[in-house]
């Protein structure tokens, strides 16, 4: 005899039912499914349940969510560990957890950089290079990187002369 399934188990197999569509879809941090979850009106309980037993199953892993994101963002020329790190705080991953994956990655900053100000130099170049430099230094600390790495970026893609 097949026992009857209760409306709690019902419930728990609609959440798991959908956070399963929703990870299958690309990865995503504990809060962006507990935030999907409760927004399709399922009690806190059996979304709590299901998150618990997703982190059990290995699905759920801020840690490996953040290092993944960090990885791939970083590739890309332009993205800074600051941009990275609130990127990843905007999607309720732990501070501790941004800290340890976005560590992994600051020491691009000065390359991701400097391959940023390599293309913007093509934008500018029909301006004094006073005003190159002022647009692609602009440019860069809009992206999340410091001053000094943006300038140090701007010196090694520009000629040293007239420009400061």
């Amino acid at each position: 005899m097949i026992p009857e399934r209760t409306a709690e188990d019902e419930a728990q197999k609609a959440a798991m039912e959908r956070a399963g569509r929703l990870l299958a879809a690309r990865p995503r941090t504990e809060s962006e499914l507990r935030r999907r979850l409760s927004a399709a009106g399922l009690e806190t309980g059996v979304v709590d349940d299901a998150l618990g037993r997703l982190t059990q199953l290995g699905l759920v892993d801020d840690g490996a969510f953040a290092r993944q994101w960090v990885e791939e963002r970083s590739r890309k020329p332009g993205k800074s560990s600051r941009a990275l790190r609130a990127e990843l705080r905007s999607k309720g991953v732990d501070g501790d957890v941004v800290e340890e994956a976005v560590e992994a990655c600051r020491d691009g900053d000065e390359r991701r950089a400097e391959e940023a100000a390599a293309r913007w130099v093509r934008r500018v170049s029909g301006l004094p290079v006073a005003a190159q430099a002022q647009k692609i230094v602009a440019m860069l600390v809009r992206r999340g990187f410091d001053t000094e790495v943006a300038r140090s970026a701007t010196r090694a893609v520009l000629p040293p002369e007239g420009w400061e």
